[in-house]
């Protein structure tokens, strides 16, 4: 408890000593914020950072967010089609599925999303800027922030009365409509915007529609202060995300049975039946802001906001009628997620000395309940009749926090930065249907710290250590007492599973001129205590004891390069590029499972073949090279045309580095045509994604034998395959 509590004091102490020190060298600013990005500055920031406005995200015509954010060194993104996505920072979180958290701090216009399935859903015609914070980001965004941030600021008011209309059509029956409108008075701001999208997808029922209304209301109190409310009310329809096994095996055939190659034969997923489809999400974000400027050069925000995520779907697919193929789901499965929460932050700029203190506040909400749709008899040949509710369970989080930032500039060439935070997290969780209870408490405190020095006035050298934590949820600490699972193991409590950390240590340079800008950036990432289950994750065998436990270490280390020309020229390019090499620096137990066709009286069934020690095996689905290049040349001056390569090397899709997928390179090409037709700005554009047709797997993963053909290789890789070469066109109209 002392330790936790030094960072309360960390910040205090550290203001005071500096204060008295300080020499007047300049004006420096708190660039950090959880509220707000208005703030965002490079010039100190001692973390490597990526920062894209939404000019550049309209530039893409993307799609989907991971479109966008696949092209910045050190990210990588899994998507479905839809809009959902799973975000990975310096490969923290590549876990096999969508379901896990992925390790990063996803902020909204200041509310720390928490959306289904560990996955976001953003309207890509509402940013007006992403900022990618990279390295261990709890000290401003608690649990979770383990290899860093990605901060969303949706559209703002324009000063301007302005409106617009688009529509995009593409591949699949790819639709999308648009329309928006700013007004501006003396005292106020507004926009709204509405859009509809909607496609049949590439693989088989993967068809989804989004349809959303949001704005933002700001009034101007006075010269000095304002207040800004936010709404966002967003329907989506997501289905199937087209996973297949590689290859399927027939073992009921004469001789060594029949293997079907799905990659070749069914690449969209045709009779395949995922374990969770048919989702319909609704999503109401509402959020009000107040901002006060003060003559002393400080500055005071506070925001309140809620966050209501409903979603219902179709889970566990299952064998309807006995001929060995899932065609069917057994559960109808509900969840609702409502956040509520209150900040406030009070910054202060100054000569030589610059501060922020900020308070963080949720209260956080989850029911959850699971129904059978169908007549079901199992195993034990009870029978459960369409309507029998199967689990029933409520969660409550509770998260006070403190947090700040002190920079001090020691010369008029070095600033040093401090960031702490400290969090007190209770968690509640009651099984509805025996009204059984647990609860836990955490106190977690993280930090920042590091500087910056400028080698002269366009280059700054800049180093920091930085800290992120996870803690443990009641479900893996009481395992035992929640998990109704049977075939997966006999389930048992642990309570002494650790936090899980990760440390930061990274030294870059930048420098920004008017031909070009560039970062680098060397890193080591340290994750320790990595939580996980005993017999391997997704690993699957009865008779086996299970249990949740600080499984494994992860050393990260890295190499990351952004050098980008200046887009105003006729002709610029943008270069990104990341080394990583993850590694196992600790797994002392890992089950390899195996399917055994004379068990349980010839009816087959898994067992552990073996137990390993991982420690030295590369992390999976973690490539060492990837890289992004664009080459933009300017035609005339209102054609410009586009072309761009995405590449990944190859990766392993199991722990075991037994099964490796080959590396892929995307071709991309853009045009982009602007003319003025009476008061219309007219812009028309096209683009063609994956020009060479490249097949590659999105999501491999392996976790045993798949296809329960008593071997262990390839063709147990779960998998989808990517859709090819697909075609965008559309026109937009400002007036």
């Amino acid at each position: 408890m002392k330790k936790n509590l030094t960072f309360l004091s960390l910040l205090t102490t550290a203001t005071f000593v500096l204060s008295i020190q300080a020499q007047d060298i300049g004006m420096i600013e708190v660039e950090s914020s959880t509220i707000d990005d208005k703030f965002a500055n490079k010039t100190t920031e001692i973390s490597s950072t990526s920062i894209m406005n939404g000019k550049e995200v309209e530039e893409f015509h993307a799609r989907n967010l991971a479109d966008v954010l696949n092209t910045l060194p050190g990210v990588t993104v899994r998507k479905n089609e839809g809009d959902s996505n799973k975000i990975h920072i310096r490969g923290i979180g590549t876990e096999m599925y969508m379901g896990e958290k992925p390790g990063v701090a996803i902020v909204i216009d200041g509310v720390p999303v928490q959306e289904r399935a560990g996955s976001i859903n953003i309207d890509m015609d509402n940013i007006e800027s992403i900022k990618v914070l990279k390295g261990g980001a709890s000290y401003l965004y608690g649990n979770d922030a383990l290899a860093g941030a990605i901060i969303i600021t949706t559209k703002r008011p324009k000063n301007k009365n302005e409106g617009l209309v688009a529509t995009e059509q593409g591949s699949y029956g790819y639709q999308k409509y648009l329309a928006s409108y700013n007004m501006r008075a003396e005292n106020f701001a507004a926009n709204i915007q509405a859009s509809y999208k909607k496609s049949d997808g590439y693989w088989e029922d993967s068809d989804y529609y989004t349809k959303s209304i949001n704005g933002k209301f700001q009034y101007y109190i006075d010269d000095s202060s304002d207040i800004t409310f936010g709404v966002d009310k967003t329907l989506r329809y997501e289905n199937d995300t087209g996973s297949i096994t590689y290859s399927t095996f027939d073992g009921t055939t004469v001789g060594n049975g029949i293997y079907t190659n799905n990659v070749d034969t069914n690449p969209t997923s045709k009779g395949e039946v995922g374990y969770a489809t048919k989702y319909d999400i609704d999503l109401t974000k509402l959020f009000l802001t107040y901002s006060k400027d003060f003559d002393n050069d400080s500055n005071l925000m506070a925001q309140i906001y809620q966050y209501d995520d409903t979603t219902e779907n179709r889970s566990s697919a299952y064998d309807s009628v006995g001929d060995g193929v899932r065609d069917d789901h057994l559960y109808a499965s509900y969840a609702n997620t409502l956040q509520r929460g209150l900040k406030s932050e009070y910054r202060m700029n100054g000569t030589t000395i610059a501060s922020m203190l900020g308070v963080d506040l949720a209260r956080n909400e989850e029911d959850k309940n699971s129904k059978y749709r169908v007549n079901y008899t199992d195993r034990n040949a009870i029978f459960h009749p369409i309507g029998e509710v199967t689990s029933d369970t409520s969660s409550k989080e509770n998260i006070n926090a403190i947090y700040g930032e002190v920079k001090y500039s020691f010369t008029k060439d070095f600033t040093a930065t401090l960031n702490a935070r400290y969090d007190n997290m209770n968690y509640d969780y009651t099984n509805n249907l025996t009204s059984t209870h647990w609860n836990t408490d955490y106190n977690e405190g993280s930090y920042r710290i590091g500087g910056t020095y400028k080698l002269n006035a366009k280059q700054v050298l800049f180093t920091s250590v930085s800290t992120g934590f996870r803690v443990p949820t009641l479900s893996q600490i009481f395992a035992g007492d929640m998990s109704t699972s049977t075939y997966s193991g006999t389930y048992f409590n642990n309570t002494n599973i650790n936090t899980e950390k990760t440390y930061n240590y990274e030294i870059g340079l930048r420098q920004s001129t008017d031909l070009l800008s560039y970062e680098v950036s060397i890193f080591q990432l340290d994750r320790k205590g990595v939580i996980g289950r005993s017999s391997g994750n997704y690993a699957s065998t009865s008779g086996v004891d299970v249990y949740y436990d600080n499984m494994a270490d992860v050393q990260n280390r890295g190499l990351e390069i952004a050098i980008n020309s200046n887009k105003a020229k006729d002709l610029s390019f943008v270069f990104n590029y990341t080394y990583l090499d993850s590694k196992y620096t600790k797994y002392n137990e890992y089950n390899k499972i195996l399917f055994d066709s004379t068990l349980n009286g010839g009816r087959g069934g898994d067992y552990v073949e073996g137990i390993y020690d991982l420690a030295g095996n590369t992390v999976p689905r973690t490539s060492n090279h990837t890289v992004y290049l664009e080459g933009n040349y300017r035609i005339l001056s209102s054609l410009l045309l586009t072309a761009d390569v995405n590449y990944r090397s190859s990766q392993y899709a199991d722990e075991l580095n037994e099964v490796k997928v080959d590396g892929f390179a995307v071709v991309n090409l853009r045009a982009r045509y602007n003319t003025k037709i009476s008061s219309f700005d007219i812009e028309v554009f096209g683009k063609v994604e994956n020009l060479f047709d490249e097949q590659y797997y999105m999501m491999p993963r392996v976790t045993g034998d798949r296809n329960d053909d008593g071997l262990y290789d390839i063709r147990d890789m779960g998998l989808t395959v990517n859709p090819g070469r697909t075609f965008l066109a559309g026109l937009s109209a400002k007036f």
